[in-house]
């Protein structure tokens, strides 16, 4: 399944994060772990500081509705805030896994988010002192 995810970063956390992406730590420990650098690097900043990232997330099949990015959620509760999940696919022309890594609507979801908001990391790098 395809979600898009909206979160603001947790005041103080900036450089964490930052940190983590940069040394490849964030996600270390999850099955997950390549998905979670993926999504920074294609994350988008938004208006008033809301982050916003497609991510692809099999937990709700695996252990049904309710447990969307299951997995993925307590290390996103380390550094975000305000997290917020929604389909980003209807449910009904969703083929589901194994398809969404390689589905047509991924490239058209990704392309669509890309062109919204500022990269997030170039935002970040500028925001924390080095």
């Amino acid at each position: 399944m395809r979600y898009l995810v909206r979160a603001r970063v947790k005041r103080g956390k900036e450089e964490a994060l930052l940190g983590a992406v940069e040394t490849g730590a964030l996600g270390r420990g999850s099955i997950a772990h390549g998905e979670f650098l993926r999504c920074m690097d294609e994350a988008r900043l938004a208006g008033e500081g809301q982050v916003r990232w497609l991510e692809v997330c099999y937990c709700r099949e695996a252990f049904g509705p309710g447990n969307e990015l299951a997995e993925e959620l307590p290390y996103w509760r380390e550094y975000f805030e305000a997290i917020d999940i929604r389909f980003a696919r209807r449910l009904e022309d969703c083929e589901g896994y194994p398809h969404c890594g390689d589905c047509d609507c991924t490239l058209k979801l990704e392309a669509k988010l890309a062109r919204t908001g500022k990269p997030f990391l170039e935002s970040l790098r500028r925001a924390v002192p080095r």
